[in-house]
């Protein structure tokens, strides 16, 4: 497939998983009347959570097209952006479905529906061991990143080394943090919407560079 396709295809994954998030979070916050969200519709769930479990796979081709860039000048970065890449997809697909399952249970047994947040600690430590493996990918994937754009011999330009998913998600909960909206609503989205500039800087650069992929020499000009 065409890199620039499959950075086109991720970025349009992150968007929608993050759709698929606003949903979970519109039916799983519903029930704080001080958030005043408007009650969710019958489709709101099941729609969400497909749409979370659908996209966010796709997360590898992106993830796939950057390590293909890293892999001339360092194949062991490369090799932790793809491998990372690989898992962050699996486990964020899974995640997401089970958070929508956990928040239809409780809605089935007649109990206010749990926030994603919340529903994800009260499913057991399968769920949360995911999220702390999700987390862990995240990490590993943006420090190869970066250091392939903020070493000695740079492979990429700064900006991509500092767009990366950890950054993004980092400044987006901090973001998150004055109001309960926010903690609420902006925070449990934070990753699947960090991925939505981190693989659209990659698209936009990308073109930059005419669909080349030599991101080396420009990176090393700056």
């Amino acid at each position: 497939m065409n890199p620039r396709r499959e950075l086109g295809i991720a970025s349009a994954a992150a968007v929608v998983a993050t759709l698929g998030d606003l949903l979970l979070l519109l039916v799983g916050n519903s029930s704080q009347p001080e958030l005043g969200l408007p009650r969710p519709p019958a489709w709101a769930l099941p729609t969400g959570g497909l749409l979370g479990v659908g996209a966010i796979p796709l997360y590898a081709l992106g993830y796939r097209c950057i390590a293909r860039v890293l892999r001339p000048g360092s194949p062991v970065l490369a090799r932790i952006v793809l491998d990372c890449g690989m898992g962050i997809a699996a486990l964020g697909a899974l995640i997401h479905g089970l958070t929508a399952l956990s928040i239809r249970a409780a809605l089935a047994s007649g109990a206010a529906p749990a926030s994603p947040l919340a529903a994800v600690a009260a499913s057991g430590r399968g769920v949360v061991a995911a999220w702390v493996g999700a987390s862990v990918l995240v990490l590993a994937a943006s420090i190869a990143i970066f250091v392939a754009g903020t070493s000695r011999e740079r492979q990429l330009p700064r900006p991509l080394a500092w767009l990366n998913p950890a950054a993004l998600t980092l400044v987006l909960a901090a973001a998150s943090l004055p109001s309960e909206a926010g903690r609420s609503l902006l925070l449990p989205a934070a990753p699947n919407l960090a991925h939505v500039p981190f693989f659209g800087a990659w698209l936009f650069a990308w073109a930059g560079m005419g669909g080349s992929g030599r991101v080396t020499a420009g990176a090393t000009q700056r």
